[in-house]
């Protein structure tokens, strides 16, 4: 069966080839959109599952797997859109606790098979000075980033710690899809 990631993330792509799984990578073209008032929850299952289901509807015999992630502290912080937006985020999060969520979509149209779940992971922030969200934002990593940050690079020294799914952080929860994947289609990551 062909499987394909409905996604143009590098770090979605690298997280999947570290298990040797043949895939394809094929970014969705569905435009992202949410309403304010939704769950975080229902947000990132809702825009995991436009995603696979926009390039499920190329591929319908191929096992689509797609997934959105936000960062959640008194809303939806998403990508930032300039310098402004980013310092916003990252001073809203300073010293304080967020939570990261990602949902995860399997799909499988000739088969009529629909999986939709999400992740959820509990990130602590140390205390930022100005100086040291503007030397962060000076390093260019905050602007594709859910919430101006990435965990994986250097805004690993922004984070005091976390509890959860580390890589749910990073856009793609290993350990969930693992059991997603052995549960509905009869094989796992590992």
């Amino acid at each position: 069966m062909k499987i394909i990631l409905a996604s143009g993330s590098p770090r979605r792509v690298e997280l999947l080839k570290q298990f040797h799984m043949d895939f394809e990578a094929v970014p969705s073209t569905f435009e992202e959109h949410h309403e304010k008032m939704d769950a975080p929850a229902v947000t990132v299952m809702g825009l995991a599952f436009s995603k696979a289901f926009n390039v499920a509807q190329k591929y319908p015999d191929a096992l689509i797997i797609a997934s959105d992630t936000i960062v959640y502290e008194n809303g939806i912080l998403g990508k930032p859109v300039n310098r402004q937006e980013a310092e916003s985020m990252l001073r809203a999060l300073s010293g304080k606790d967020h939570a990261v969520y990602t949902g995860v979509a399997l799909i499988r149209l000739s088969t009529d098979q629909k999986i939709v779940d999400y992740a959820s992971t509990k990130v602590v922030f140390n205390a930022l000075s100005e100086e040291r969200i503007q030397r962060y934002l000076d390093t260019g990593e905050a602007f594709d980033k859910a919430g101006a940050y990435g965990i994986q690079g250097y805004g690993s020294v922004l984070v005091d710690h976390i509890e959860g799914d580390f890589f749910n952080v990073m856009g793609l929860p290993l350990s969930k899809l693992d059991f997603l994947l052995r549960a509905h289609f009869g094989f796992g990551l590992l």
